[in-house]
């Protein structure tokens, strides 16, 4: 399924079949077997154990109980994200190198990925499968089907394609990141130090027996650490092969071997190639000789096939285990990149679906693409791939054409190596492959006993035709148009009697040109502006109160079927007593909010538990509310309530309807319909404000303003006895210019990007921002996504602004639960985490803005120009394009 570096491999399948419990899917030697009578051979052969201990073993099956345990509590669809679940997980991959997590996607969204693939597979926009050399596969790559079967293409979700809807892939993908950022979360665990992962790669096994050899994904230190494999196969069942096959060797050798994974190097696997071999050969005995353990199930579409002795001559090889995983719908598999875990997809017979994406570490991918490879390198590369083509040929029969492209930058276009041109006809029986790039080799399998006396090989030079006599050729002849550029007087025979007896003809052509290197573009960027204070960098730790949410990033994908938790309902006010609410002032993550506000309600007792996306959702409310009591923002809104002696009558039944005075006026600039305004519509989340926050005198309205929203009217909503809401298609300066100097207002923007999109985005937030710092006495708060673009670029825009900060920029506590996982291969800490950093202003420092002598316009025009200098950095600190 993954993208690698090819290994040797001799055979393809297993020899010990299990029998099987009715409930239980047993994978064996008809996993990728092409001999339909050895499982009945292998059945029943007893073969000698030694000591070498299962790691897993002695935990059973744990995860197929967690996930029980959560489904019989109703959290069947968020198991793996339960703190035990989470806790097992982790272990198992560290100690393993590789983990199965059946149930990682519901059955609905399991059909409706797998559709969305076969959809885009049907309207031609998956390629076949390529081979990568270099660092990541940035300057070569080639194709031979027979090798890799598979056809792919790499979306993020975004796409518009013809004929595909990406509806579940973004939640695929965001489902994934959640977990990987919470692993990477745990102590001491090597996912710490992911920073980006790449786009999907959507597969399609076509049946015909597609199969992958034996590779690795990260064989050259390309920054790949972790690969995240999903299954979309909801249909499958034990004889349609395509099952994932790991080879992981054991630390020690023979007799001594250690139940601990390493490393595996290439004489240890060779162990594994002589194992089939031998099978295959019918020399069953042999097997005793380097089987240690027998096959059995680890759980259910997991099957442990063997584990094959060490030792070798001198010791040398260590054990390795043989591991089948099938590729059942839901399933999500994570293993190591590197050597530690060799993988091969078996032939498939039927099609077979998945999703892999590859999550980055931070230094090493950086380093694979700190420079462009050299010429040197560049040839070497060439050189290996010669050889690995050369190699697949003879270990695994192959008999396709590969197709060489190469380019000069990441950035660079593809372009051929010459060594992709048609090959001749040949009898069905026999082959004609490419060799070099300018050798066309003929191959004509020949009967048992054969010699070189019983065929001849002669040219027609009036047609360029090639005549080849042998033994089971049709009328032991056969005629084969030479290529164009064919030399006749090159031609090679050779007798050929590995892997089976065949007349191998060989001719040489000319070799065809290879097509000028472009002239890259280039694009001038200006000088950027140097970088404003920023907070320390931070990887946005998952917190401890609820593992069972999971976040959607900065772009949040919430529909009508989105379940939010219903959070239990507090106790009303008595009349007369003192407000109630939670101090969030020194808030550290969301521990502080959660459990508080289960004692407010009475629950103390009892452990929170929250649905999926309740997280991300109360991001919102409860930053606002831990926004209202920073010191410089409660001043602020103080003072205009102390000044405060009357009900303004356009406020009259605003907020709390029994207080007599006038509410806090909070303006949630730039609300969509798809955020801000969806909590309203569908859950009671904008309570929290007051219900996890000490309510001001007046209560609190909560007017979202933007040209996003979908309002036909904007009626008031009473939310609650001390909060109310209404929706306004406009902009923010319309809003706030009807709202009277002696209220107290404050405006709120979460997520609005208006730093990290360019001059464009920037000079349409600028004139409301020039008039939200013109009410000195309004603070303003703003949220932003990540540090390295969004709050980089507002920083820029506020500071060419010249606002006044009375809240320095600083992680939230309660940004939304799990961040996206930046895509694209090696882009170095590229993250999204809605809400990850909050900062306020309020109106313009001194000497500052208008005291300066600046005009609207002219403050508009360097907000544009701050968030174009900004966003071009933070383009050119990820490598990227500048448009």
């Amino acid at each position: 399924q993954t993208s690698g570096s090819p290994q040797r491999r001799s055979g393809s399948g297993s020899a010990d079949v299990a029998d099987a419990s009715p409930r239980r899917l047993v994978l064996g030697a008809s996993a990728g077997r092409t001999d339909p009578d050895l499982a009945p051979r292998a059945m029943g052969r007893k073969q000698k154990a030694m000591e070498v201990r299962h790691p897993s073993s002695d935990v059973g099956d744990k995860l197929f109980f967690l996930r029980t345990k959560y489904s019989l509590l109703g959290k069947a669809e968020w198991w793996w994200l339960m703190d035990d679940s989470l806790a097992e997980i982790g272990a198992r991959l560290e100690s393993e190198h590789v983990v199965v997590i059946d149930g990682f996607l519901t059955g609905a969204h399991t059909r409706s990925l797998r559709d969305e693939i076969r959809d885009a597979h049907e309207h031609g926009h998956l390629a076949p499968g390529v081979l990568a050399g270099g660092k990541a596969g940035d300057s070569t790559q080639y194709t031979m089907r027979d090798v890799r079967g598979d056809h792919v293409g790499w979306f993020d979700g975004s796409e518009r394609l013809e004929g595909v809807e990406w509806d579940t892939l973004p939640i695929a993908m965001k489902r994934a990141d959640t977990l990987v950022n919470q692993l990477g979360a745990q102590l001491r665990s090597e996912l710490a130090t992911v920073s980006s992962r790449s786009k999907a790669m959507c597969t399609v096994y076509p049946g015909d027996d597609a199969r992958y050899v034996r590779h690795v994904d990260n064989p050259d230190g390309n920054g790949r650490l972790l690969t995240a494999l999903l299954y979309l196969n909801p249909e499958w069942e034990e004889g349609n092969g395509g099952e994932l096959r790991v080879f992981r060797c054991l630390s020690g050798s023979g007799e001594a071997a250690a139940a601990g994974f390493v490393d595996c190097d290439g004489k240890s696997l060779e162990s594994a190639d002589r194992f089939d071999t031998r099978v295959k050969s019918d020399d069953l005995g042999a097997t005793d000789e380097i089987v240690a353990v027998d096959a059995r199930d680890v759980a259910e579409g997991v099957r442990d096939v063997a584990t094959l002795r060490g030792g070798g001559e001198n010791g040398e090889t260590k054990p390795v285990r043989l591991t089948d995983v099938a590729p059942l719908g839901g399933r999500l598999v994570l293993f190591k990149s590197d050597a530690r875990v060799p993988h091969e997809v078996l032939a498939a017979r039927a099609p077979r679906y998945a999703v892999t994406l590859w999550y980055f570490d931070k230094s090493e991918v950086t380093a694979a693409r700190a420079a462009p490879l050299s010429e040197a390198e560049r040839e070497e590369q060439e050189e290996k791939i010669a050889r690995e083509i050369k190699f697949m040929r003879l270990k695994h029969g192959v008999t396709s054409e590969p197709e060489v492209r190469i380019r000069d930058s990441q950035e660079g276009e593809w372009r051929d190596t010459g060594t992709t041109r048609p090959t001749p006809d040949v009898p069905g029986q026999c082959s004609a492959a490419w060799e070099d790039g300018d050798v066309i080799a003929i191959t004509v399998p020949l009967p048992a006993g054969t010699c070189a006396a019983d065929c001849g090989v002669e040219v027609d030079t009036s047609s360029s035709t090639l005549i080849i006599e042998a033994p089971g050729l049709e009328g032991d002849v056969a005629r084969v148009k030479l290529p164009e550029g064919a030399d006749e007087d090159s031609i090679a025979v050779k007798l050929s009697k590995k892997p089976t007896r065949a007349l191998v003809v060989r001719v040489r052509c000319e070799p065809l040109a290879v097509p000028p290197t472009p002239t890259p573009h280039t694009v001038e960027s200006p000088p950027p502006e140097p970088a404003p204070d920023l907070p320390p960098r931070t990887s946005v730790p998952a917190t401890s109160a609820a593992k069972d949410c999971v976040g959607v990033g900065g772009t949040l994908s919430w529909s009508s079927s989105t379940d939010f938790s219903t959070l239990p309902s507090v106790p009303p006010r008595e009349p007369g007593t003192a407000p109630r609410g939670i101090d969030l002032r020194d808030a550290s993550d969301w521990e502080d909010f959660i459990q508080p506000r289960w004692a407010l309600a009475g629950k103390e007792d009892e452990k929170p538990v929250l649905t999926p996306h309740a997280l991300d959702g109360l991001s919102f409310p409860v930053t606002l509310a831990w926004s209202l009591q920073q010191p410089g923002v409660s001043e602020a809104l103080a003072e205009k309530t102390r000044k405060k002696t009357r009900t303004d009558a356009m406020f009259a039944n605003l907020g709390d309807e029994t207080a007599g005075t006038t509410p806090v006026v909070v303006v949630i600039a730039g609300a969509s319909s798809f955020t801000e305004q969806h909590l309203l519509d569908r859950t009671r989340y904008w309570e929290e404000v007051t219900v996890a926050a000490p309510q001001p005198a007046g209560g609190i309205h909560l007017a979202f303003v933007g040209p996003d929203v979908a309002a036909a009217s904007a009626a008031v909503r009473r939310l609650s006895p001390t909060i109310t809401a209404s929706v306004h298609r406009e902009t923010v300066r319309d809003y706030t210019a009807r709202v009277p100097n002696d209220v107290p207002l404050m405006i709120v923007g979460f997520n609005t990007g208006m730093g990290g999109g360019g001059s464009a985005l920037a000079r349409g937030w600028a004139p409301d921002l020039v008039e939200t710092l013109r009410r000195t006495d309004a603070p303003a708060v703003f949220t932003a996504a990540n540090d390295y673009a969004d709050l980089r670029g507002e920083l820029a825009v506020f500071k060419a602004l010249g606002a006044r900060f009375i809240v320095n920029p600083r992680t939230n506590p309660f940004r939304a639960f799990t961040h996206t996982i930046g895509e694209g291969e090696g882009e170095p800490g590229v993250w999204s985490c809605a809400n990850a950093f909050v900062y306020a202003v309020r109106g313009f420092a001194e000497g500052k803005g208008p005291s300066a002598g600046l005009t609207d316009e002219q403050l508009c025009t360097l907000a544009a120009k701050a968030a174009e200098r900004a966003a071009g950095a933070a383009w050119d600190a990820l490598g990227m394009r500048r448009s």
